[in-house]
């Protein structure tokens, strides 16, 4: 299923990231490694439990809403919203991942980065901060698995995010949305997790998902 691309507002031609209107107002776990695609669903759910648990004890509220498509998650600094329609291996991963990048919008330690990410207008410079931007979202992702104790899916977690970096290349080569299934890769390099810096909650421009 295609999944993802955020797009933020007053962001060059090269960006993939646009806005959209503001939102309106509102234990542990150790399970094996599998791969993209193939993960059974009780492990599913205990990584799920373990995802939501994590990211409401830092403060994201989480919600399930009917979304435009091609959105299949979006995000505001304060909540995370998933489309129920995705499937759930996906909804995982999305949380994940849109977890990561709610950090790196909400924590004042790291926001200098995003200047580099909404103003470069090389084409090729931007795919570099882009790759880095989202290596880094799912860095945080890895360790927010890590901290609710979930130490078996490094690997299921890795493939995801190099599948998920392949589906965006492929949208900037082709300027369309490839097949997921095409992107999808097995046995990558590890993604390393990376320490959570300290949070300020704050509404930003929504962004999201597809």
């Amino acid at each position: 299923m295609p999944r993802f691309g955020d797009r933020d507002s007053g962001i060059s031609a090269p960006s993939r990231i646009i806005s959209a209107r503001a939102m309106e107002l509102l234990p542990s776990h150790e399970i094996v490694g599998s791969r993209v695609g193939h993960m059974p669903t009780h492990e599913l759910v205990q990584l799920w439990v373990a995802a939501t648990s994590g990211i409401v004890k830092y403060g994201f509220a989480i919600e399930y809403r009917d979304l435009e498509p091609p959105r299949t998650g979006i995000f505001d600094g304060l909540r995370i919203v998933i489309d129920p329609d995705v499937g759930f291996e996906m909804q995982c991963f999305l949380l994940l991942h849109l977890f990561g990048h709610s950090v790196q919008w909400v924590a004042p330690s790291i926001e200098h980065k995003l200047d580099a990410l909404q103003n470069t207008q090389d084409r090729a410079r931007f795919m570099q901060v882009l790759h880095d931007y989202e290596l880094e979202a799912a860095g945080f992702g890895l360790q927010l698995l890590h901290e609710r104790g979930v130490a078996g899916q490094d690997q299921w977690y890795s493939d995801f995010v190099h599948t998920d970096w392949r589906y965006v290349e492929r949208y900037y080569q082709t300027d369309r949305l490839a097949p997921w299934e095409e992107c999808v890769v097995s046995g990558t390099p590890l993604v390393q997790a990376r320490t959570i810096p300290p949070l300020t909650h704050r509404q930003v421009e929504v962004r999201f998902a597809f």
